[in-house]
């Protein structure tokens, strides 16, 4: 099993965007002399929940600092981005970290973003198809046309091309149809289930993997990377300060979802309908739903046995840890990612030289 790190990049109160920015800097460079495998950046606009516009940007220092940890984005959203310029800040980033850019990509989801940007969202799913499109065209190409709904291109040469042939492009996955509809075209996932019971992750990847093998295509050749809320370390008082900071972390994400703020909203009232069901959820949560539910946290044992579930069950062989969840202490989330490369990653990477992981049914 493979183990990332994840950054939301939330801007406390009293706190400064350069400090932020300094301090993830740091923990990139602890996550690769630690031996973690990933580093990942997420994107948000015009709010404290989320203060990195651009990750690439911020991809580009992380790979002046590292040796060999992978940048990863979790994710860029795509819609928000002209393809020739995304298509060309990608692969420079890759070309300036020797190969080491995973792009995790998504249509996004926070109405107020869109309006910032001045899209609508009903848009979102048909661009960013597009673009995905467009980047593949960009990268393995010399000459090439476009013709779509959005972006039309003609004679076409992009550089710099990546080092990587092909890049890696990761999906948000999160619909049970959408891991149906990722495996059935051959295309690479990444998941953050918060609060999803466990048989319905077993399906959704269940799902995922028929549909590859129905396309004609070998399961074990895609990584099934899951992301989650994690804190591991030996005191109960730790453990419980995690959960609390998670449970804040999901009461704030029911203040930006669609539904919840003034701007443009989906119109398609079924995907409208789902987040009302979210925000229903996120306003009945209890301290004691977080620690259960709503991510992983304890001891070393605790935190092994629930990551070979999700290996034995389901598959996942790269995981990645959300350490610093907002509104946790900086240095008891640095403890727990020293406790857990020292306590908890040994125990699989271990297993892994004996032992090559089965592929899960």
């Amino acid at each position: 099993m493979k183990f990332g790190v994840m950054n939301l990049f939330p801007l406390p109160e009293g706190e400064s965007e350069r400090l932020i920015y300094e301090e993830t800097l740091e923990e990139a460079s602890l996550a690769d002399q630690l031996g973690f495998d990933s580093f990942w950046l997420a994107e948000h606009h015009f709010s404290t929940y989320g203060v990195l516009g651009n990750p690439l940007m911020f991809g580009a220092a992380i790979a002046q600092r590292t040796k060999k940890i992978k940048i990863g984005t979790a994710v860029m959203v795509v819609p928000f981005y002209d393809p020739i310029r995304l298509a060309e800040d990608a692969a420079l980033l890759d070309n300036l970290s020797e190969g080491r850019l995973i792009l995790g990509t998504g249509s996004g989801y926070q109405p107020k973003e869109f309006q910032g940007f001045n899209i609508n969202p009903d848009s979102s799913k048909e661009r960013y198809n597009e673009i995905i499109d467009i980047l593949r065209l960009a990268w393995s190409e010399e000459n090439w046309s476009y013709e779509g709904r959005y972006y039309q291109y003609k004679e076409m040469s992009v550089h710099p091309k990546p080092i990587q042939d092909p890049m890696p492009i990761l999906h948000a996955a999160v619909s049970p149809e959408s891991f149906s509809r990722l495996g059935s075209a051959g295309e690479r996932l990444i998941t953050s289930p918060n609060f999803t019971p466990l048989e319905r992750m077993k399906r959704n990847f269940s799902a995922y993997t028929d549909s590859l093998i129905s396309a004609d295509l070998q399961p074990d050749e895609f990584e099934r990377p899951f992301m989650q809320q994690v804190w591991s370390g030996p005191d109960e008082k730790g453990k419980q300060a995690a959960a609390q900071a998670a449970l804040r972390y999901y009461q704030m994400v029911g203040k930006v979802i669609p539904g919840e703020q003034k701007g443009l909203n989906y119109s398609d009232q079924e995907k409208m309908a789902y987040y009302a069901k979210v925000k229903r959820g996120i306003d009945l949560l209890t301290l004691e739903d977080t620690l259960i539910y709503g991510g992983n946290f304890g001891n070393a044992q605790f935190v092994i046995d629930s990551l070979k579930v999700l290996e034995e069950e389901m598959g996942v062989d790269h995981y990645i840890g959300w350490f610093r969840i907002p509104t946790i202490d900086r240095q008891q989330a640095l403890d727990a990612m020293q406790y857990f490369s020292e306590e908890v990653m040994p125990e699989f990477t271990e297993h892994e030289a004996a032992e090559p992981r089965a592929e899960s049914a």
